[in-house]
């Protein structure tokens, strides 16, 4: 719990006591809950219908494309179930998450309308740096790369399709390209690191073209 507890508080910035973070941010999630967030790599708008929150639509843009982090408790040997519309079409599915972890729920193109997968997210953190995460969202496109633009250093590599992996970064900018397999998107700004704060960079497909967008994590304040 001691992860969840520290995330919750590096989301809403920093403070020194459990008393003085008590009254400023709120109750925190009893121990066994996790931070759960639904992101779409559709092309189309989506409406997800989750049995764990209230229902919200997801689009076909940036940050558009991904909800905050919402806690949900005594998540211990529970299926999180969701519908999602999309294109005409419905599927169901369910994603399972760690106590006190943080899950991301992937809709990825599918030929039934979408395809529904958890990914548990790493929660490690450093005060002195910025957690940086890499999603490859494009179903069947391995070995996804996200790397230095000029120069070629990958910071990512070997990025299975539907997972992520996430390190510990100096808060900087720069540009990043992403790829995998034969395709790479434009390449974009990788600013607003902060020390203590958490970022996602995510490769989707748009039409014909890769498109990678980074967003900065958010979660949804936790009340009783």
């Amino acid at each position: 719990m001691r992860a969840l507890l520290l995330a919750s508080a590096l989301f809403v910035g920093s403070l020194v006591g459990a008393q003085a973070q008590e009254a400023l941010y709120g109750p925190q999630p009893p121990k066994g809950s996790a931070y759960v967030r639904v992101v779409s790599a559709l092309d189309a708008k989506a409406d997800v219908k989750p049995d764990f929150r209230a229902a919200l639509s997801l689009g076909t843009g940036t940050t558009d494309r991904v909800s905050a982090y919402d806690v949900v408790e005594a998540v211990a040997g529970k299926k999180l179930s969701l519908s999602v519309s999309v294109g005409g079409k419905t599927v169901t599915g369910t994603a399972s998450a760690d106590p006190d972890g943080f899950l991301t729920i992937l809709l990825l193109p599918d030929a039934a309308g979408a395809k529904i997968v958890g990914v548990a997210d790493v929660a490690e953190f450093n005060q002195t740096k910025a957690r940086l995460a890499f999603y490859n969202a494009i179903p069947g496109c391995a070995g996804g790369v996200l790397a230095l633009d000029p120069g070629g250093q990958a910071v990512f590599k070997d990025v299975d399709a539907g997972s992520q992996k996430t390190r510990a970064v100096n808060p900087t900018t720069a540009n990043v390209k992403l790829s995998c397999a034969d395709k790479a998107a434009d390449p974009i700004a990788l600013s607003g690191l902060e020390q203590g704060g958490m970022n996602s960079v995510f490769l989707v497909q748009s039409g014909a073209k890769p498109v990678a967008f980074v967003v900065k994590d958010v979660a949804t304040p936790y009340h009783h």
